[in-house]
């Protein structure tokens, strides 16, 4: 029986989505909404059937998720029998180490670190909320790009600054695009 998954990467101008076999890593459906805020923005969507691709106005990433949504339902392959959401995040701090099922206390908390991804996590949680108001019934789970370094010795995470700025303003090394290099340390 399928088991699909929709993944979700929100950017500060644009989605990238697929769902997901969680069973045979099989691509039902990919697509991007890009130009997010902007004019004329793009919106691509590829089933194994089909390739769609349209201009639509996108004035945030509310907007983007019902495109999302509605490009899912139109084109295939539906909503029906999504098993969970994964949501990549691109600053988890020193609070989110580990993928994170995702729950009103952990909005705040990305809400919290949004002055460390300013870019990044505001546009992220936006896309985390409107998934979660269009798919309340299943489980929405974080994936943090910081994750995959959070276990940095202190020698490799300190810079050379005063202990008390470095605590007070959260700076050290966090690490990026973690999920990329998990992915490939683990091939």
């Amino acid at each position: 029986m399928p088991a699909p998954i929709l993944v979700l990467n929100c950017g500060s101008s644009s989605v990238k989505y697929q769902v997901i076999d969680a069973e045979s890593e099989a691509v039902a459906a990919s697509g991007l909404i890009e130009r997010i805020g902007l004019p004329n923005g793009q919106v691509t969507h590829k089933t194994p059937e089909r390739s769609e691709q349209f201009e639509a106005q996108v004035p945030d990433h509310g907007e983007a998720l019902r495109l999302v949504v509605q490009c899912l339902t139109d084109f295939g392959p539906g909503l029906d029998g999504i098993i969970a959401v994964g949501h990549r995040a691109v600053h988890g701090g020193d609070r989110f180490r580990a993928p994170t099922l995702i729950d009103d206390a952990v909005i705040q908390g990305l809400s919290d670190l949004a002055v460390l991804a300013p870019l990044h996590n505001p546009p992220g949680l936006a896309g985390i909320q409107a998934a979660r108001a269009d798919l309340p019934g299943v489980p929405h789970v974080a994936v943090f790009d910081t994750a995959f370094f959070a276990d940095l010795p202190p020698e490799a995470y300190t810079y050379a600054i005063d202990k008390q700025i470095a605590q007070a303003y959260s700076i050290r090394k966090y690490g990026f695009h973690g999920t990329s290099h998990g992915y490939v340390a683990a091939k």
